[in-house]
């Protein structure tokens, strides 16, 4: 930890500091010995008529007495009134964590300041606190970096008090916690031409651009939008919710459908299937999104909500969404194939774990005609270390081939697919994909985006 003082007074006093809390007690090996000599003497003293042994028990025991009053006292001498730090941190980059303690008056005793830390992020951060004057406030840096998306909780503090003697260590917590979401890594994606989608936005769109305000269109609601986009003056006058779009010609709406299911991924940790498809779905929204089009997450039967009206809000709304996200239930791409229904004007792309023909089914019906829809399918057994070539193995058999079919459902469906392995990055999956679309008929293909 980095430390800089300052004198009393130098601060203004943060407002909702943490107060004295309650404080654990324990004796340390040495002062349990001490005690416990010092109590055999009291207790054998009369007996052998000693009067020296008993001076010596009443000694050691005031001594282990005074040392915890010490600790004590010591440990509600600092107080935690303010943690700081980014949020949100990429993975593999260290960030700065700042605390601010102040004083309550000098310590008797030793103490040492302790911010619970995750062992993802480096583990609990310690710092001997030197002594402060009340009212004087310190200070304290520390750093924390993690390679794993995810998020993490990083306190609360802990004040460990010892006694010049090294007989007794209080403990007692003090601040509030904060939380530090690590993202998703995100790849660069090649930008490639999936074709041209027109303007297309769905039916009623033309009609209500036609004759929205300020030039900005308007469309119907979809499940997912942010409910401030509500244009009330065009939803009285047609019936039905409208909401502004900040949609532009040859730019959709897309919609990024991640197969979050705990049953369809393999492997564990940064390796696993489920990590690969979170830093895909990553990688797509931003690169969609830098690209013009408005992303919308849906995973779990629901669509995220985005918030902040910005492209660089809605992509770190995006990205916080997806490094908070846990494995889903069983039926969470069934529930998500439901919110789906069909995508009038909309670029789908779907990032998909382990399925079989009949998890894509509803999925190969979602593309509206003209539109293009892309899949990143995973062989997820091969995150379970399995091998290819290996030697008969049925069941790997059998999953290939459920993969296999799923894949030709979407072919066929016009999606443009490519199926990634431990070994396959994500930008030579998105490439693979694109190169379908590229070289597609433009029948089968449709019109589709630039992306």
């Amino acid at each position: 930890m980095n430390v800089r003082r300052h004198p009393t007074g130098s601060r203004p006093d943060p407002s909702g500091t943490g107060g004295p809390a309650r404080a654990d007690l324990r004796p340390t090996a040495r002062g349990w010995a001490l005690l416990t000599t010092g109590l055999l003497a009291l207790g054998t003293a009369p007996a052998l008529g000693q009067r020296d042994l008993l001076r010596v028990g009443v000694l050691l025991t005031a001594l282990a007495v005074l040392a915890a009053v010490v600790a004590l006292r010591s440990s509600r001498t600092l107080d935690l009134v303010s943690r700081s730090g980014s949020g949100l941190v990429e993975p593999g980059t260290a960030t700065t964590v700042r605390l601010t303690v102040r004083g309550r008056g000098r310590a008797p005793g030793r103490v040492v300041l302790e911010d619970a830390v995750p062992l993802a992020l480096g583990g609990t951060a310690r710092v001997a606190v030197p002594r402060l004057a009340e009212g004087e406030t310190l200070d304290l840096e520390h750093r924390v970096r993690s390679d794993v998306r995810g998020s993490y909780r990083l306190g609360p503090a802990t004040v460990r008090a010892r006694d010049p003697f090294g007989l007794v260590v209080v403990s007692r917590t003090t601040g509030a916690t904060a939380t530090l979401d690590v993202l998703p890594r995100v790849h660069r994606l090649a930008a490639s031409p999936l074709g041209d989608a027109g303007g297309s936005r769905g039916p009623s769109v033309g009609s209500a651009a036609a004759s929205a305000p300020d030039d900005a269109s308007i469309r119907a609601y979809r499940v997912g939008d942010d409910l401030r986009r509500v244009h009330w003056r065009s939803t009285a006058r047609r019936g039905e919710v409208m909401v502004r779009s900040d949609e532009h010609p040859g730019h959709p709406d897309a919609v990024l459908l991640l197969d979050d299911r705990a049953g369809a991924h393999r492997g564990h940790g940064a390796a696993s299937s489920l990590e690969w498809a979170v830093s895909a779905a990553a990688s797509v929204a931003v690169h969609l999104q830098g690209r013009g089009h408005r992303v919308r997450l849906l995973h779990g039967g629901r669509f995220e909500q985005v918030h902040g009206g910005d492209e660089s809000s809605a992509v770190r709304s995006l990205l916080r969404a997806l490094a908070r996200l846990q494995p889903g239930s069983d039926d969470g791409l069934a529930r998500s194939l439901a919110s789906l229904g069909r995508s009038e004007g909309t670029l789908l792309v779907a990032v998909l774990g382990d399925v079989d023909e009949a998890d894509v089914q509803p999925l190969a019906g979602a593309r509206s005609p003209g539109t293009p829809a892309l899949a990143l399918l995973q062989r997820t057994r091969l995150w379970a270390g399995a091998h290819p070539g290996a030697g008969d193995d049925a069941p790997a058999e059998a999953a290939d081939a459920a993969l296999h079919r799923a894949q030709l459902v979407l072919s066929r469906a016009g999606w443009r697919t490519a199926v990634a392995a431990p070994a396959t990055n994500v930008p030579q999956a998105w490439a693979r994909a694109a190169r379908a679309a590229a070289a597609a008929p433009a029948g089968a293909a449709g019109s589709g985006v630039g992306a």
